[in-house]
């Protein structure tokens, strides 16, 4: 079954061909100067589109690499789930004031002025 990529495909590089064999046959014959503008403006306009339809062609899944890909992440995840990967860190009491696991943790930006004079504090005690 021929689809509408392999159609788009077929019509973008025979306007591209086409385009250039005008450009090819004004320059040569020399009597239609007319012939070789034309035909490069036939060309630079189905430049995108066969740039286009190639990078969809190439982009394309064929179904077994679809079915592959899929086996391969079901795989990688029971494999995950062996090791214990996916379980979830064991919730511990650390006290009050410690971030529970409802909540979002909350980093400190240090570049803030208040978080530089305790920075540059921690250094020079460390000195």
């Amino acid at each position: 079954m021929i689809t509408r990529e392999q159609i788009a495909v077929a019509v973008s590089t025979v306007a591209f061909l086409g385009g250039l064999a005008l450009v090819v046959a004004g320059a040569v014959t020399g009597e239609h100067p007319r012939l070789a503008d034309i035909g490069a403006g036939v060309t630079l306009g189905s430049l995108p589109f066969v740039i286009l339809a190639r990078v969809r062609k190439q982009q394309h899944i064929t179904r077994e690499t679809a079915e592959s890909l899929r086996r391969e992440g079901y795989r990688l995840g029971l494999e995950h789930a062996g090791r214990g990967l996916l379980n979830p860190p064991p919730i511990t009491d650390d006290g009050e004031g410690a971030p529970t696991g409802h909540v979002a943790t909350v980093h400190h930006l240090y570049a803030t002025r208040s978080n530089l004079a305790a920075t540059d504090e921690r250094r020079k005690r460390a000195r």
